[in-house]
């Protein structure tokens, strides 16, 4: 509660416009530009255009995006998610 001096030499001083821009910008390049920045590992488009279009999750997306899962690891959050995939 209170005022708040911002710096003025600093352009979002409180990571406000960085948060909300991830919020307001629900394409796969934003959420690549997030996973690369979270996880700190490159993020391949094509998978995550993949997995936002509700193509079938096959265990090839899955490997490139994470080579330690299998689309059996992720049955369960498919199923809750109704995101379809295929065994192979």
């Amino acid at each position: 509660m209170g005022e708040i001096d911002y710096p003025d030499d600093v352009s979002d001083p409180d990571g406000a416009a960085y948060l909300f821009a991830r919020l307001f910008d629900p394409s796969p390049e934003a959420f690549r530009r997030f996973a690369e920045d979270y996880y700190e590992v490159p993020v391949d488009l094509d998978a995550v255009r993949h997995v936002y279009v509700l193509r079938p999750l096959t265990q090839a997306v899955v490997t490139v995006l994470n080579a330690d899962l299998s689309v059996e690891d992720l049955a369960d959050d498919l199923a809750t998610a109704q995101h379809p995939s295929v065994a192979s």
